[in-house]
């Protein structure tokens, strides 16, 4: 992860993060330690303690054998550099099928990356609409489930930037359903910050009334389901494409 940041590969190394956890999930059912979390969200917000430490003082001029070895060295790498990119032209001009694959692997790996999200978002919205549901039912204090929101919307900040450096084709279609998603994110995470706010408010448990911020979270989200229907809109046509499931609106 950290050399994929350093070499200016923001999103590949927020993914590796990403399909780590989900096997430490999946096949061990923890999360991943303390240092790895940390770590990415030093990524995730560029970090300056991340860069790479700079030399203190330069190194000996190596004696002139050594020089020459080197610039005999140097030179083999170019010309072998040169001629793989020479290679790699011939094929592209000669095959336009190979291009059309690589865009086709493109829109899979970018359809499968966000379908990851989406079942996140999923998760996140459950874990919500059961907190919320625990306060109204007097199941869960209302400080309590207070709290549960305070955590889940964490992760949804953090899921909302990973969208935002992942890596988009060069399409129209995928570029909408990207910034379409991101739109519906912010009015979930919006509407539940007014849920939040209600709850923390209240003394005891019980049904919602008729106070300003439960007015306030019932538009909230009414504007983001709209998000979330022009967003499927979009991607379940890309979805489609590919093979992979299609979304609607409830289901995050």
């Amino acid at each position: 992860m950290l050399a994929l940041y350093r070499s200016g590969r923001q999103a590949e190394a927020l993914d590796l993060y990403r399909r780590t956890r989900d096997t430490f999930v999946d096949e061990l059912g923890i999360e991943p330690g303390p240092e790895l979390q940390e770590l990415e969200r030093m990524i995730l917000r560029q970090d300056e303690g991340l860069r790479a430490a700079r030399p203190g003082r330069a190194a000996a001029p190596p004696p002139p054998a050594q020089r020459s070895r080197r610039r005999l060295l140097a030179l083999a790498a170019a010309a072998a550099v040169v001629i793989a990119a020479v290679a790699v032209a011939a094929v592209a001009r000669d095959d336009d099928g190979g291009a059309q694959s690589r865009s086709d692997h493109e829109l899979q790996t970018f359809v499968s990356r966000l379908e990851n999200f989406l079942a996140q978002s999923h998760e996140g919205r459950s874990e919500i609409t059961a907190a919320i549901g625990a306060a109204f039912g007097c199941k869960l204090p209302p400080h309590r489930a207070a709290e549960r929101l305070n955590r889940v919307q964490r992760n949804r900040q953090s899921l909302l930037q990973q969208v935002a450096a992942l890596s988009v084709p060069d399409s129209e279609e995928a570029r909408k359903a990207s910034d379409l998603f991101q739109k519906a994110e912010q009015a979930s995470i919006a509407a539940d910050w007014h849920y939040r706010d209600w709850l923390l408010a209240q003394e005891r448990c019980g049904p919602p009334d008729s106070s300003p911020e439960i007015t306030a979270a019932l538009a909230a989200d009414r504007r983001a389901t709209l998000a979330k229907r022009a967003f499927v809109a979009v991607f379940n046509p890309l979805a489609r494409r590919v093979g992979d499931p299609v979304w609607t609106a409830d289901q995050f």
